[in-house]
């Protein structure tokens, strides 16, 4: 199973399902249900008593009921849908799998020795990245390749593992890291030194040690 979170931090338990699944579950399903289509446009289909799946512009998703689906759709549209790496994860559900590709590019593009996911070389990113031409616009087109290191030595240090989440969009895959059984987000603190900040500073650092201090500390 999968999971979306909400804008209040809350998760709704889903599934992915392919074209070929949702349209052979459809054909024995009751629907579509028509308060979806006419207020969100969106296809829900009722499986049992319980179970649904919902499909919009090629993205399908069985759910435990009813209420999850009116919740995940209620909370796209309140929030317009905006995802801060909507477009930016390109590999979808499949980014953990990327994440030594991502680095690897990295480390390449900046001319910096990748021999291991450590802390030094996380200083050795930094310091060259202080030294890049228009680093804003650099930082904005790596942001996914900082997300894979920094999670990566975080994973080696801290033995946690990647967790996927879909957003209310339906679309967007976000890397969270799991610990102690529960998503820890921290992309964010990278999205905001790049854009909100607009930090040219050094700060792959920075954002490991602060994870370090969350993760580290009792939930």
């Amino acid at each position: 199973m999968d999971n979306i979170e909400l804008s209040n931090g809350t998760f709704i338990k889903c599934k992915s399902l392919s074209n070929i699944e949702f349209n052979k579950l459809r054909n024995g399903a009751v629907g579509p249900i028509a308060k979806f289509k006419m207020q969100f446009g969106v296809e829900v289909y009722q499986l049992n008593k319980s179970e649904v799946i919902a499909g919009d512009e090629g993205y399908y998703m069985l759910f435990d009921n009813v209420g999850d689906v009116e919740k995940v759709l209620a909370d796209h549209k309140s929030s317009n849908g905006t995802e801060i790496l909507s477009y930016k994860n390109p590999f979808g559900k499949d980014f953990p799998r990327q994440t030594d590709l991502l680095i690897r590019e990295l480390a390449d593009t900046l001319s910096v020795n990748y021999i291991e996911v450590d802390e030094k070389l996380l200083r050795d990113l930094d310091d060259k990245l202080k030294k890049v031409p228009n680093s804003s616009e650099f930082n904005k087109r790596h942001m996914i390749n900082f997300i894979a290191v920094v999670g990566e030595v975080l994973i080696k240090k801290k033995k946690t593992q990647w967790e996927m989440i879909l957003s209310s969009d339906g679309k967007t895959w976000n890397p969270y890291l799991n610990m102690h059984n529960r998503p820890v987000e921290f992309f964010t603190y990278v999205y905001e030194d790049i854009y909100s900040k607009g930090n040219s500073m050094p700060f792959l650092s920075e954002i490991y040690e602060t994870m370090n201090i969350i993760l580290n500390s009792p939930e």
